[in-house]
């Protein structure tokens, strides 16, 4: 299991749409509040860099995002034509 932790302005329209197609996705739950994570956030691991992921310079949108999800999961499960 892993926790990603987002924080965003909840008044920005955009950053809402973005975090509901992330969510949308299926991949993703959210929970409702800080108290039910035990990060230890002192954990120097948790900052550093994970060399097996690829390095993207630009923000993806949505769509993007979902197509590279979609492709590491059919690679992971050696699926070619699924959903």
């Amino acid at each position: 299991m892993c926790t990603v932790t987002l924080s965003f302005d909840k008044n920005d329209k955009v950053a809402s749409e973005k975090l509901a197609a992330l969510l949308g996705t299926g991949l993703f739950v959210q929970l409702d509040s800080q108290e039910e994570l035990d990060i230890d956030y002192s954990d120097q691991s948790l900052y550093e860099d994970d060399p097996s992921f690829p390095k993207i310079d630009r923000d993806l949108t949505p769509e993007e995002l979902e197509q590279l999800i979609i492709e590491d999961l059919h690679s992971i499960y050696k699926v070619e034509y699924a959903v």
